[in-house]
């Protein structure tokens, strides 16, 4: 099993990640509970006509909590990808200091 990495680490305490997966998290349980209730009422077919308002109710929520998700899911993968640019970003211009800055003498030991 692999270590987390520093990246893992700074994705999982970006605040605005964090917000974003708990609200996708929400939509993912509202669609859980919507569809198992309609489920639940299409079970009964001597009561179709008396449940279908409230079957297309609960098809209209889970489907407009799916379609939250995934503009959400967009927006996570947005932030997640600025993230990890600017991490890399970083990186290249901390390297490129420590080459301009010299290497150490031969022979130095440490």
């Amino acid at each position: 099993m692999n270590k987390p990495s520093f990246v893992d680490f700074i994705l999982a305490t970006d605040p605005e990640l964090v917000r974003l997966k708990r609200q996708m998290d929400a939509l993912h349980k509202v669609a859980q509970t919507g569809m198992a209730a309609a489920e639940a009422l299409s079970k009964d077919p001597d009561r179709l006509l008396e449940t279908a308002d409230s079957f297309l109710r609960l098809a209209e929520e889970v489907t407009r909590a799916i379609a939250q998700s995934a503009r959400l899911r967009e927006k996570y993968r947005r932030r997640r990808e600025t993230l990890e640019a600017e991490r890399a970003r970083r990186l290249r211009t901390a390297r490129a200091a420590f080459l301009a800055a010299g290497s150490p003498p031969a022979g130095t030991q440490h």
